[in-house]
């Protein structure tokens, strides 16, 4: 297994990207084409367990999958049953989970098909795959982006594995008819394929903030910081956002498939 990005990730992602990524996974497991009580549904890029949270929710009985072990760790004995692995290479049976979820993982991968693939691999025939990712479009950065202008002063410079995420693998499936055709060319049948922005809740400059800092691609970098570096950090990029702060609606794509 190639190198854990996320190894050091787990407190900021819970605590701060969950700000954005718990309200999206809380409406992707919502646009399940049949209820998901009582059913075995595979969290694919499980992380912290936000999609797990959401599952189980609906009374759903998750399964969690990670390519990083410390995501997993956080929290373990409230979550539910996980295993190690990498989507491309699902470690499961044909047909071992009823319905499958993967919130923001298959921006992740460099061969989303396959990734596609196994997840149709492992679900039973019928069963739901539910998936999304960043759209493309750069429209709604701006605000953002301010946030990484003052990190980037602050010294920081992107892991390199950060530049490929960005420029080769999440643009793959980055608009609708391109994660349908992912879909339909890994043998699912496309239910629904939508691009659309998300209201995620978050309108405060704080919440933004620490979304963005809770980024796996900082997580190293900020723990190598003292305490009140930290603080500093946080504050000059608070002066940053908060004159220009307006709700936060990220562009999503979602795909809603099943099995053949």
């Amino acid at each position: 297994m190639s190198e854990d990005r996320y190894a050091a990730a787990a407190a900021g992602w819970a605590t701060g990207a969950a700000r954005v990524y718990g309200p999206l996974a809380t409406q992707l497991v919502a646009a399940t084409p049949h209820p998901l009580a009582g059913r075995r549904v595979l969290d694919a890029g499980a992380g912290t367990g936000l999609a797990s949270a959401a599952l189980r929710t609906v009374g759903a009985r998750p399964v969690a999958l990670d390519r990083s072990r410390p995501m997993l760790a956080r929290d373990a004995p409230a979550r539910p049953p996980a295993v190690v692995g990498a989507l491309e290479a699902l470690p499961l049976r044909d047909g071992a989970v009823d319905d499958a979820v993967a919130a923001f993982a298959l921006n992740h991968v460099d061969e989303p098909v396959a990734a596609l693939a196994e997840l149709a691999r492992v679900v039973r025939r019928g069963g739901a795959v539910l998936a999304t990712v960043a759209a493309a479009t750069t429209a709604h950065r701006a605000v953002r982006d301010r946030i990484d202008a003052v990190v980037a002063d602050a010294g920081f410079t992107p892991p390199g594995w950060y530049a490929h995420l960005t420029t080769v693998q999440a643009p793959q499936l980055g608009s609708a008819p391109t994660m349908g055709a992912a879909a339909r060319a890994a043998g699912l049948v496309v239910v629904d394929v939508t691009e659309r922005p998300a209201d995620v809740g978050v309108e405060r400059a704080e919440d933004l903030v620490d979304y963005r800092l809770g980024q796996a691609h900082v997580a190293a970098w900020l723990a190598g910081l003292s305490a009140g570096e930290r603080a500093a950090l946080r504050r000059a990029a608070l002066d940053a956002v908060a004159p220009v702060m307006a709700p936060y609606r990220p562009p999503v794509v979602t795909l809603v498939a099943r099995t053949a």
